[in-house]
């Protein structure tokens, strides 16, 4: 089943290679909402990566693997021996057991994948619809990977020159993960 998974991570490679050009592009351009939805795919391949590497049963995880080189959707059986789809909000629970930031930045990238008001970024603020909380935990994320000054306002604009070294940070995170998926072992922290 060794090759299954190496074929996984090399999906996941060709997508975070594709990934890395878009954003460079995107930045160099000011295209910011593109680097946004950029952000939050890399994070969508960190997520998977997390959610398989906190599943114990080896078997389950290569079915998941599976799954996806056979173009389907992730699914689970439940306790009621039924099969349900695996959500984004399953992987990010479970991805969030390790890494408390990761729902915050995927719940804000996600205004940009969809078509909302956060692609209006240069009128309204986009961050001004996260909590006082979420807005706190964003902040520190920032302050601690990136040196973003705590006493800044979190605006698109204060945040883009942090873009690149965020996008190079989730994808290092993630290459960092890789053996243990193709080693059989648990992602911890």
């Amino acid at each position: 089943m060794t090759d299954i998974k190496q074929q996984f991570i090399g999906l996941i490679q060709n997508r975070s290679n594709e990934n890395s050009e878009s954003l460079k592009d995107d930045f160099e351009k000011g295209r910011i909402g593109k680097c946004m939805e950029t952000l939050r795919t890399e994070l969508d391949s960190f997520i998977r990566v997390m959610y398989l590497g906190r599943i114990a049963d080896i078997d389950e995880r290569e079915r998941l693997i599976q799954q996806t080189l056979s173009g389907e959707k992730w699914t689970v059986l439940t306790h009621n021996n039924k099969w349900k789809q695996v959500t984004d909000r399953d992987m990010v629970e479970k991805a969030n057991e390790l890494m408390g930031y990761i729902q915050y930045v995927y719940k804000f990238g996600c205004g940009f994948i969809h078509l909302s008001d956060f692609h209006n970024y240069s009128m309204t603020n986009p961050f001004d619809k996260l909590s006082d909380t979420e807005k706190t935990d964003v902040k520190n994320y920032l302050n601690q990977y990136h040196f973003f000054p705590l006493d800044t306002e979190l605006t698109i604009e204060n945040i883009t020159s942090f873009i690149p070294d965020i996008f190079n940070k989730i994808s290092s995170n993630l290459a960092c993960y890789f053996d243990q998926i193709l080693t059989d072992e648990m992602i911890t922290m």
